[in-house]
């Protein structure tokens, strides 16, 4: 029963075909929701509950009310709705409903607490009321599904594979590509790494047999754009370097391979790097291993993954990798719809806007066949196809199954990841897409029900704790300190594709300590405009672009003074983000010490009416100045007696800018401090900085 002294059970039951458990946490203000599907047993024994003793537990809990015939429910049931009205719904007085939610398990509730759907539902259950039934809820990921079509058995064709190259960044990925490509990707990316998910058809040398190659960044800050390339792929290669072994970026990989359930082939790649061979075998042998020791199945231990020693230096071993690509799609038999009469479905690999074209957006095609005049909906936008251009940036007519091309004439930019899928006309398209936003504003509106709720909760809590500030007040006379939270350092980022913006946002939205903490403002595809300058100036934000070229003068030198920054590689960027950051922590000092005084007499001297005391010192160690910061301290416990400046410093009669280890001199104290006694010792300090990290 562990489960039970951690949370209170306050439900179970059905709601379309779902089997929904209510759990509250002690002191929590709210209600969770544990859904388990349709199963005889809903996630009674993942809970670590027994059936019986949650029936016995739910009726412990349950409303007591007489069994009754079920009666209809007289209205249909709205989204959200406040306490107050729903009593007036079920004509029954607010306080008995307000005592019923309680017993349920409800904390703080008031005439105004929002009630969602779900919640609506269960109290109507306990009112022993029938509620309607409902077809498959319809929310914004799978709102369009009703427009795609069931595949066609006669309809599929062979198609080429889709192959992603995954694996840690500088580990070769691109230069395998380039090998089959007898081209140069690596010479176009800043810093020597890849930055953008690229997508490349080849046509292999030997087996002339066409691979759609997806080419994931390796970076860290890239993670979105290499689980979505897993994910969309048909096999996988996992790039490992005979030098690394496996690496981070390795396992992560690994982990998107065994998540997505595509096949996998393992390429060792740099292996000219070792040209013993008894030494390189015995590398090969190791990283093997690791694999193993990943529960990779390789062919080492019976299982199914090849493992492929390469060099995409020398061509070592390619045509190897190229025949094993083949071969393996060939016994997955992979198949797809490749006619005009079938739905045309797709996942956008990227979007940018460009200059002479506009919304741009790079598509790999899932079935059926891109046209000239099709109409696309992807998200929030459409799309009547303009133009279709291949990676060598040629017109096309269309675009078949595994074809990765650039698509032209889209409303708006659509996202990097969403499903693409043609519908008849833009009416049609117009209509799913409003159908979309409604359920998006749904969504948003459950976010600001529940801060609302919570709001209220914390308003309620600083109400009684502000009562108990005024009694603390009435004792001491004082009210306690408020905590400032911590202080919020804005970004603008502006950058050439969506894929881009993606990463870069999440990599830095959560950089920060409790002192200071990065805030994104906002994140566009693009350079620029009037529009991101002036909430810049209104937010004090900085703007970061990301590989967006030369900026035009009037931009860099904007009449609002914002300051704008670029950047081609991401772990640049990412590194002057921490250092703003760091430049914002609240600064620290300590104390150095630089000299050591000793006051061995005091004399006094007349100055007109008034007797002034003079500490007659000799310099032990360093050198004392005039405007020196100073300590006097006193007995073996080093008491500080003052802290503070020297308002006079002189040797003999005369006064001296500085006094060096071993000579006399006389010294008086800022702010008239004569309480020194001879035995006491001056101790000159400076503040330094102290460096501040994240």
């Amino acid at each position: 029963m562990v489960i039970l002294s951690t949370f209170h059970l306050l439900g179970l039951r059905k709601n379309r075909g779902m089997n929904i458990i209510m759990l509250k946490a002690p002191g929590s203000l709210f209600l969770r929701q544990i859904s388990a599907g349709p199963s005889r047993n809903p996630a009674l024994f993942t809970l670590g509950l027994h059936a019986a003793e949650i029936r016995r537990f739910y009726a412990k809990k349950s409303l007591k009310r007489p069994v009754k015939k079920l009666r209809t429910v007289p209205f249909a049931i709205p989204n959200y709705i406040s306490v107050s009205k729903l009593a007036n719904l079920l004509s029954c007085r607010m306080e008995t409903l307000i005592q019923d939610l309680t017993k349920l398990g409800f904390a703080n509730i008031t005439q105004g607490y929002i009630l969602s759907k779900e919640y609506v539902e269960l109290i109507l259950q306990e009112y022993n009321y029938q509620l309607p039934n409902t077809s498959a809820a319809i929310n914004p990921e799978n709102v369009y599904d009703e427009l795609k079509s069931p595949a066609d058995p006669k309809m599929l064709q062979r198609k080429p594979p889709v192959v992603t190259i995954m694996g840690h960044v500088d580990h070769g990925k691109t230069t395998i590509i380039d090998f089959l490509r007898k081209s140069s990707v690596v010479a176009q990316e800043h810093g020597g790494i890849t930055q953008h998910i690229g997508a490349f058809q080849v046509v292999t040398p030997s087996s002339k047999r066409r691979i759609t190659f997806l080419d994931t960044p390796g970076h860290p800050v890239f993670l979105k754009m290499r689980e979505r390339g897993a994910n969309i792929t048909d096999i996988i290669v996992l790039v490992v370097s005979i030098e690394d072994s496996i690496m981070p970026q390795t396992k992560e990989a690994i982990k998107h391979a065994k998540n997505s359930g595509n096949e996998l082939i393992i390429a060792i790649t740099k292996i000219d790097r070792i040209s013993h061979p008894k030494e390189r075998e015995k590398a090969i042998e190791r990283i093997t291993n690791d694999l193993i020791a990943q529960d990779i199945p390789v062919e080492k231990i019976s299982g199914d993954v090849q493992v492929i020693p390469i060099s995409a230096r020398t061509g070592e071993n390619m045509d190897l990798l190229e025949e094993s690509i083949v071969l393996l799609s060939d016994v997955m038999d992979i198949k797809a719809e490749s006619s005009v009469r079938t739905i045309a479905e797709g996942v956008v690999l990227e979007s940018e806007i460009k200059k002479s074209v506009g919304n741009v957006a790079t598509i790999i095609v899932k079935k059926g066949v891109l046209q000239k005049g099709k109409i696309l909906i992807c998200g929030n936008t459409y799309c009547k196809i303009k133009n279709i251009v291949n990676e060598g940036n040629n017109s096309i007519t269309k675009a078949v199954p595994a074809d990765a091309v650039e698509v032209t004439g889209w409303k708006n930019i659509p996202i990097a990841g969403d499903q693409v899928i043609e519908v008849k006309n833009e009416s049609i398209a117009k209509k799913f897409i409003s159908k979309r936003m409604g359920l998006l504003e749904v969504e948003k509106e459950g976010a600001t029900v529940e801060k609302l709720n919570d709001q209220r909760a914390i308003e309620a809590l600083k109400k009684s704790n502000d009562e108990n500030e005024d009694e603390f007040a009435d004792v001491t006379g004082e009210k306690p300190l408020e905590q400032e939270g911590p202080k919020k350092v804005n970004f603008i980022i502006k950058g050439d594709v969506t894929g881009s913006l993606e990463a870069i946002n999440e990599s830095i939205s959560d950089m920060g300590n409790e002192e200071v903490q990065c805030h994104v403002v906002s994140a566009s595809v693009g350079i620029p405009n009037e529009g991101d300058i002036k909430m810049a100036r209104i937010t004090d934000s900085i703007i970061i672009c990301f590989n967006l070229g030369s900026l035009p003068n009037e931009v860099m030198n904007n009449k609002e003074h914002v300051e704008i920054r670029q950047y081609n590689v991401v772990y640049k960027l990412i590194e002057d983000v921490t250092e703003i950051l760091t430049n914002n922590l609240k600064p620290l000092y300590e104390n150095k010490q630089t000299a050591t005084v000793d006051i061995r007499e005091i004399f006094e001297f007349q100055l007109k009416k008034k007797i002034i005391k003079i500490a007659g010192c000799r310099v032990s160690n360093g050198q004392i100045r005039r405007n020196s910061v100073v300590q006097v301290v006193r007995g073996p416990e080093k008491q500080v007696i003052y802290d503070g400046r020297l308002a006079t410093l002189k040797q003999g009669k005369d006064d001296s800018a500085e006094i060096s280890k071993g000579n006399d001199c006389g010294i008086t104290f800022d702010k008239n401090f004569e309480d020194f006694e001879a035995g006491d010792k001056i101790i000159v300090y400076e503040k330094v900085k102290v460096p501040r990290f994240l």
